[in-house]
């Protein structure tokens, strides 16, 4: 939050400067900036926004992504309530047997149970270690799919910066600005051509 505020402050300086540089009370330093660089001046910046949000609930693709996630969380809970199960069923069968059972028994059935636990802790842990890579590889094809779709957007170079907006960082927004449905549609266009 505070380096937001610094990042504000700092542009907004700029801005300041800018636009101070334009208006006659320093003239002579404008012309040399213009001087030195023409283009610098010669087109508006405008700023555009999309909200995350409404592009990760519409878009057809991050839909699809989103069910085959909760597909892939389902299936691995299940095998691991199935691996659990099975673990409960032995423990419970040798202590049914704990009566009658041996020594080298009991110490063959507390290893027994000891390797369960250790294979199923591993099975676990590598599971939710591959499917956190899988989340993140299919976040960033997402966002990498959008980002494209953006430059394609924007080839005439009508926007200087296309922005996401996610709520509570700006304090401020102008819903002119706000391009979400038409690159929502558009998106939504390209998966359709895509996939056939």
């Amino acid at each position: 939050m505070v380096v937001n505020t610094v990042l504000v402050i700092a542009v907004s300086y700029l801005l300041y400067k800018q636009f101070s540089l334009e208006s006659g009370g320093n003239a002579r330093a404008a012309d040399t900036l213009v001087g030195k660089d023409s283009s610098a001046h010669s087109k508006k910046i405008l700023i555009a926004y999309i909200n995350m949000d409404s592009i990760e609930n519409g878009y057809k693709l991050a839909k699809e992504v989103t069910n085959e996630v909760e597909r892939r969380r389902e299936a691995i809970s299940k095998e691991m309530e199935k691996m659990e199960a099975n673990y409960k069923g032995k423990m419970e069968g040798y202590q049914k047997k704990g009566a009658t059972m041996t020594e080298e028994e009991v110490n063959a059935a507390r290893q027994d149970l000891d390797n369960s636990m250790r294979q199923m802790s591993e099975r676990r842990q590598n599971l939710d270690e591959e499917f956190g890579q899988w989340v993140r590889s299919k976040n960033l094809s997402v966002m990498k799919d959008i980002q494209d779709y953006l430059k394609k957007f924007n080839a005439d170079g009508t926007y200087s910066f296309i922005f996401s907006y996610e709520p509570g960082f700006f304090y401020y927004k102008d819903t002119t600005f706000d391009i979400t449905q038409t690159v929502l549609k558009g998106l939504n266009n390209q998966f359709k051509t895509t996939k056939k």
